[in-house]
């Protein structure tokens, strides 16, 4: 792989030649900080925009114009990460070796730009039969969150840990702001979005990439420079006591989250060490302390496992069981971090981690997407590249793992009780 920035007074190109794959990817990415009204119009935005504009007024027309293309796809993502947002237009093709038209190269990538620049506006705000499409889909997604008990019990359990925090916000708390939301004033925020939010563009492939770069030169338009900054991580409070919050549903199992604060990790530990107390403590194997404490030795529920949630600086437990479980599970949890800060597992299941995650390195590596999405956040977050990490996950000690344990404190209790019988 060949990797190469080319500076552009308004946006960056970043290109990764690969002859690994047949296909090629471009994210062209737009992020700013976290705000709950942008958020939710972004999300709007990224879909809007990519199934109809002025050239092709109609969804079906866009749908007839990437067949054309060898059937290629465009779609927008809206992501919170910590105290930031994105909104990525994605964008996959075929290598122009396949294609049959020698003009095959500039046609695809003039596609993403024509769509995202000249939206499909009348007097100043989006058509309106497709911007309710959108909106009713959104209402759909809400609607499906509600329902799924997992889903909200994470929502709900982020929401009492700190109302005010990035890192509560869910589909579910942007849902009054949804019904707000006009075809004028979501045109309004498209327009701030390209005014004020910093932008990038990152593509892989078996591509000229020189080529590559003057042909989105040419046909991105995005002249306006932005000097401010994003901020990646977001800070949420921590207690002293832990908070404990019990809520009913309508739902037949109950849900349990643990949400523990991660206090002053160093990049190393961020970006190595963490992943491989993760695996030890509970999002690895079935041999993970959680698995075997909670269900191979006291059956104590459906499912349990761990996340790391780094960009929020936080480690969640999820939970599913019966409501008689919840005080012998939370027993157990708090059981399970303490023998990670004593250190209390074998030098095997270390090992056993770190091969696990040189395996997921290695499959990530076969996958362009996965590829792109490193050098992201390599940009982003100084994050290690996929072909150097290796090297940093063997260098990971026991004693750099129990040493990170100590700094793990738990913040929330939450369950999300069964229906009553």
């Amino acid at each position: 792989m060949k990797y190469k920035k080319y500076e552009f007074p308004s946006f960056n190109v970043y290109t990764v030649k690969c002859d690994k794959f047949k296909s090629c990817h471009m994210e062209i990415i737009y992020r700013d900080n976290f705000n709950e009204e942008d958020f939710i119009n972004r999300s709007l935005i990224g879909d809007i925009v990519t199934i109809c504009s002025q050239k092709y007024p109609k969804p079906k027309d866009v749908v007839i114009k990437k067949e054309e293309l060898y059937r290629t796809r465009f779609y927008g993502v809206t992501t919170r990460i910590g105290n930031g947002m994105m909104t990525n237009f994605i964008m996959n093709f075929i290598n122009p070796n396949y294609a049959l038209e020698k003009t095959f190269l500039e046609e695809v990538l003039k596609f993403p730009f024509e769509m995202l620049e000249n939206p499909n506006i009348c007097d100043d705000e989006f058509d309106s039969k497709v911007f309710n499409i959108i909106k009713n889909q959104y209402k759909d997604s809400i609607k499906a969150i509600k329902e799924n008990p997992s889903k909200l019990a994470i929502n709900r359990a982020l929401t009492n840990m700190d109302p005010d925090s990035p890192s509560s916000y869910g589909l579910i708390k942007s849902e009054e702001q949804l019904n707000d939301i006009t075809p004028k004033s979501l045109y309004k925020n498209y327009k701030k979005m390209i005014k004020e939010s910093l932008c990038d563009i990152f593509i892989i492939g078996n591509l000229d990439m020189d080529k590559v770069a003057k042909i989105i030169e040419k046909n991105f338009h995005n002249r306006v420079i932005k000097t401010k900054k994003a901020k990646m991580y977001a800070e949420n409070k921590m207690r002293r006591k832990v908070l404990e919050v019990s809520e009913s549903s309508k739902f037949v199992q109950s849900n349990l989250i643990n949400i523990f604060n991660l206090n002053d990790l160093t990049v190393r530990e961020r970006n190595h060490v963490f992943p491989l107390f993760n695996y030890i403590f509970g999002n690895g194997t079935l041999n993970s302390k959680l698995c075997k404490y909670l269900r191979e030795e006291n059956s104590l529920c459906y499912s349990v496992g761990s996340m790391y949630l780094k960009y929020d600086k936080l480690l969640m437990v999820k939970t599913s069981l019966a409501k008689e479980n919840v005080k012998l599970a939370n027993k157990l949890i708090i059981k399970a971090l303490k023998e990670m800060q004593k250190g209390d597992f074998t030098l095997e299941q270390l090992d056993d981690a770190k091969t696990g995650l040189l395996f997921g390195t290695k499959v990530s590596l076969d996958n362009p997407v996965s590829i792109i999405d490193n050098y992201v956040f390599n940009v982003y977050d100084n994050i290690t590249l996929l072909e150097e990490r290796p090297k940093a996950i063997k260098s990971v000690t026991k004693e750099e793992i129990v040493n990170l344990a100590k700094k793990i404190k738990l913040n929330t209790v939450y369950v999300l009780g069964e229906e009553e019988k």
